[in-house]
């Protein structure tokens, strides 16, 4: 199906992407409960029905997410380079020339793939990736992103990240996901909500001293438009660990407030440290 949407101009094919993503708000009702709970947290001020409009909005750049990797795979970026803007390039460009590798740090934008489709060719890049457990999507998936991106890492091996990075290299990192206390999560705030961390962005620089770069890539309402932004290297005490991942959290948050329709708000975000009450429990 995808295949055979991908061979229509891509305007017509993400006009029904944000059909199926309407569609698909009614189809998964737990998913659809965790993103409410989600826009309910994040956005105390709205009113029930500017929640439910945000909530239509997400989906609707969902199914424009699908219809983007549905173009990746099966037709590639070049006939829609024409599409996309970059700012921001002397930042990034400024920290390859030294040598000392680079956090290329984004949170989870719907945009995520095509960003990928177009930065990967032209910038190259590790990216940090949590592995579908289905074996099958997994090695698909790996499959096509290498296809633009030079290496897949897993987003526990931290090895291999410390490894690209002291050879100089770029590492695409999202730290914006909920992290078990197990595996490196720790206490802090996001959105005025108790959340687990990963604390991984502290340790990585601090081990490396790895240059950390913010990336924002966003489309158009209508996706008709792309943009990447390259931020400034941001500057953090990696020496507290607390401190430095709070301070990441800040960062992304500010940038989910610019463009709170186009962040991927169907995962569990809020889970919260142990004793804290479970928001998605219903």
């Amino acid at each position: 199906m995808l295949w055979l949407i991908a061979r229509l101009p891509f305007d017509t094919a993400l006009a029904i992407g944000r059909a199926i993503g309407t569609g698909f708000l009614h189809l998964v009702p737990k998913r659809k409960r965790a993103t409410q709970t989600n826009i309910q947290l994040a956005f105390p001020e709205l009113t029930p029905a500017e929640q439910s409009l945000r909530l239509k909005a997400v989906y609707r750049n969902v199914g424009m997410t699908l219809i983007e990797t549905a173009w990746l795979w099966f037709r590639g970026t070049e006939a829609i380079d024409n599409r996309f803007s970059v700012s921001g390039t002397e930042h990034l460009n400024q920290a390859l020339a030294s040598d000392s590798g680079v956090i290329l740090l984004q949170a989870h934008f719907s945009t995520l793939e095509i960003a990928g489709g177009y930065v990967g060719p032209r910038w190259p890049i590790s990216a940090v990736y949590d592995p579908p457990k289905n074996p099958f999507v997994a090695d698909w998936l790996v499959a096509q992103r290498r296809r633009r991106i030079d290496r897949m890492i897993d987003n526990k091996n931290i090895r291999d990240m410390i490894r690209q990075l002291k050879r100089g290299h770029t590492v695409w990192y999202s730290p914006d996901q909920c992290v078990s206390a197990s595996q490196g999560g720790i206490p802090s705030q996001y959105f005025s909500q108790p959340v687990l961390t990963s604390n991984g962005t502290a340790r990585i620089a601090r081990m490396t001293g790895a240059s950390v770069i913010p990336m924002i890539p966003t489309r158009s309402d209508d996706g008709r438009r792309y943009h990447i932004e390259y931020c400034a290297p941001l500057t953090l005490d990696v020496s507290d660990e607390q401190a430095c991942t709070q301070a990441i959290n800040d960062l992304f948050e500010s940038q989910v407030k610019r463009y709170p329709e186009q962040y991927l708000w169907l995962h569990k975000r809020f889970k919260p440290p142990p004793g804290e009450p479970n928001p998605y429990v219903q």
